[in-house]
Formats: structure tokens, C-alpha cells, sequence
């Protein structure tokens, strides 16, 4: 497989992952009467934001590290891409969602209260630091928790990138290893003290969770340096570790949910995304069909549309009733699959992508205001 091919069989995996979250979300119940460990594998969705947290990693040192591990980008350049990239589709899921938290809110509190959490909740959730705060971190729209997450990352990256970069081969495997354990130890500690209100700060604060993203940098950083034709292929490995992760899957409801939620699988993540970047064999190939990769380039919009589109589903279920009641759990969940997988690429072809380049452009004084500056040339000087 080329390398396009195989970058094209990670897009079409971020399809499926997104598709993890949303069953886990919603559509338990097409899965209620099926055998055990398929309910456990819709159950355990949440277990799949982990994936992105690699996969993102792995695709930042990918598209800005060097093979011998220097950055290619200004921290400002690098910064202004990420928000062009992330904020639109992001920022329309706040609007969207912004009627029925606002009146949900009036509701269920005095006014007083009511602005208060608004104004919190909104503010932290427009600034993207509201993983940091527990108590509203699913306050306005539940999915966003880990662009929150992923925000704390871009923060982080241009300067992990020139330390990872500097280190040897050896090193690499060894921090490898070093960052999981650092990854599961907030688990294994919570588990062994059960703190009251450390579940919700284990769950969403970012930097619990950037062990799992330095692991996916350490990972495009071993894959850069290697050989274009390496003697090893991802044709097993990707296989492989896609049956470990369902099998992981299937027995998560005997898995401590603390351990599945934060870091416990990404070295099987890791092992996916670098079999798949490899080839990935008979896997990369589904995975990188024209229908996955359309699926895939549009996944960001399906994961944080996911709620907007959930709450419209349900208005439009009681609004045609009378004629076509879909209103039950099982017909309500498939019309709103579709309704989501059409509406996030169309918002992907005409709002995400249009926006992306209009926030480019109108980030490039403040990137170039960020730039060193070159001397300038004496009068002298060819």
C-alpha cells in the first residue's frame, strides 16, 4: 500500500472510532438483545476517545516532524492551523446546542443560579479549558470535553516535539513505556483510594490524559525514522491489534472502567495505528475504501454534531408523529445515524473546510507578527 493508502486507512479508522462514541452515546439499545459481548462492545465507547488521543499524536509528528526529529513549523503557525482546524465546526456545535442549554438551565434553577452556571459553563466551554473544570465539563456540549483536551495538547506539542525529537531510538521505546505507566497510575491510584469527586477530574483532565497523546508522538517519531521500505509490514500487525481491541472490547464489562477510560488500551492503539501506517494489509485496505475515507474526513463533524443533531432528531420525531411515528428508541436511533452521517459531510464540505482556509488567513498577521524576523541585508551585501 502506498503511503497515501495507508494515511488513507487511518482517516477511514477515525470514522469507525467516532462510530464507537456515538453507539456508545445513543445506540445501546440495537444492541440490547444481542449476545453479551457485543453489548459490551457498544457499552464501551468512551473507550475509543483514547484511540484519538494516539492517532492525534501519531499525525502531528507525522505532518511536522522531520525523520531526524527537527519541528517544521513556528509554534504560531503550528497553533493557528490547529484552531482553524478544530474551532468552526466546534464553536457551531455551541450555537446550536445553545436554545435547549439555556432553557434547560432556566428551568431547573433560580435565575440567578441559572446565569451563574451559564456564564461559566459557556465562557469555559468558548475558551476550551472547561475539561479543567469537572463540574461543567459536560455542561454545554458533552462530546467537546476532549477537544478541551485536544486544545491542551496543541498547547503542549511545539514544545515536547524538539525534546522527543532529540532522542534516540532506544529512548523512544523507552519513554514509550515510561508515558503508559504514567498514563494508568492516576487510575491505579483512584482505584486504591476512591477520593470522593476524583472519578469526573481522572475522566476529563487533560493532563491525566497526555500520556496517551505523548505516546502517539513518540510513535510517528519512531515512524519517521525508519527506512521508506521496512523489512516488517503492518499486514499482521494491524489485524492483530484490531482483534486485541475487540476482544478488550467484548470483556470490558469485567475491566476496571477507570483503567478502559484512561490509557490501559493505547498500547494496542499504538499497534493499530502503526500497523495501519504501514500498510496494514488486508484491514488497510477496507479501511482506506473511498467510502471509509469520506466517512472518515468528515468524523470530526460527526463526533461534535453528535448532540445538536440528537436533540433536532427528537424535534423532528414529535413533529411528524401524526404521520410518521419513528418516536421508539430503535427507529428514533437509525433515522438519527443517518440524519447525523449526511449532516456531518455536508458540514464538512461546506462549512468546515471553508472555514478552515478563512481562519488561516485570518490568523496570518498574528503568525507572522510570531515569526523571527531576518536581518536585513546591508546596502553592500549581494
Amino acid at each position: 500500500m502506498s503511503a497515501s493508502g495507508s494515511r488513507d486507512a487511518l482517516t477511514g479508522l477515525r470514522f469507525l472510532a467516532a462510530l464507537h462514541v456515538v453507539v456508545f452515546h445513543f445506540g445501546g439499545v440495537w444492541f440490547e438483545n444481542l449476545p453479551g459481548a457485543l453489548q459490551a462492545i457498544s457499552a464501551c465507547g468512551y473507550a475509543s476517545v483514547g484511540l484519538f488521543y494516539v492517532l492525534s499524536g501519531f499525525v502531528l509528528a507525522y505532518n511536522y516532524l522531520t525523520p531526524e526529529g527537527g519541528v517544521k513549523a513556528e509554534p504560531r503557525s503550528f497553533w493557528a492551523a490547529r484552531l482553524a482546524r478544530v474551532y468552526p465546526v466546534y464553536a457551531l456545535a455551541l450555537v446550536l446546542l445553545a436554545p435547549t442549554v439555556i432553557q434547560g438551565s432556566l428551568e431547573a434553577n433560580t435565575l440567578p443560579v441559572a446565569a451563574a452556571k451559564l456564564l461559566l459553563g459557556g465562557l469555559s466551554a468558548l475558551l476550551l479549558v472547561h475539561a479543567w473544570l469537572p463540574p461543567v465539563a459536560l455542561y454545554w456540549n458533552p462530546p467537546g470535553w476532549s477537544v478541551s483536551v485536544e486544545a491542551f495538547f496543541y498547547a503542549v506539542f511545539p514544545f515536547a516535539a524538539p525534546w522527543l525529537g532529540r532522542l534516540r531510538r532506544g529512548q523512544l521505546w523507552g519513554a514509550m513505556g515510561g508515558f503508559w505507566v504514567l498514563g494508568l497510575l492516576p487510575s491505579l491510584v483512584y482505584l486504591g483510594l476512591q477520593v470522593d469527586g476524583g472519578l469526573n477530574v481522572l475522566k476529563f483532565n487533560p493532563l491525566l490524559r497526555l500520556p496517551e497523546f505523548l505516546m502517539g508522538l513518540v510513535l510517528g517519531r519512531l515512524f519517521l525514522g525508519e527506512s521508506p521500505s521496512p523489512r516488517h509490514s503492518g499486514a499482521l500487525l494491524a489485524p492483530a491489534a484490531a482483534v486485541l481491541l475487540l476482544g478488550a472490547f467484548a470483556a470490558s464489562a469485567s475491566i476496571p472502567f477507570e483503567l478502559l477510560h484512561n490509557a490501559l488500551l493505547a498500547p494496542a492503539f499504538a499497534a493499530l495505528v502503526y500497523g495501519l501506517a504501514r500498510g496494514g494489509g488486508a484491514l488497510g485496505w477496507v479501511l482506506s475504501r473511498p467510502l471509509l475515507l469520506r466517512l472518515g474526513e468528515a468524523s470530526y463533524a460527526l463526533y461534535i454534531l453528535q448532540y445538536p443533531v440528537w436533540k433536532a432528531s427528537q424535534a423532528l420525531a414529535e413533529a411528524v408523529a401524526p404521520w410518521v411515528d419513528f418516536r421508539a428508541p430503535k427507529p428514533l436511533f437509525a433515522v438519527y445515524l443517518g440524519l447525523l452521517v449526511g449532516l456531518s459531510w455536508l458540514t464538512y464540505r461546506w462549512f468546515e473546510m471553508p472555514m478552515r482556509s478563512w481562519g488561516r488567513k485570518r490568523l496570518q498577521g498574528w503568525v507572522a507578527r510570531g515569526a523571527p524576523q531576518t536581518p536585513s541585508a546591508s546596502p553592500g551585501t549581494p
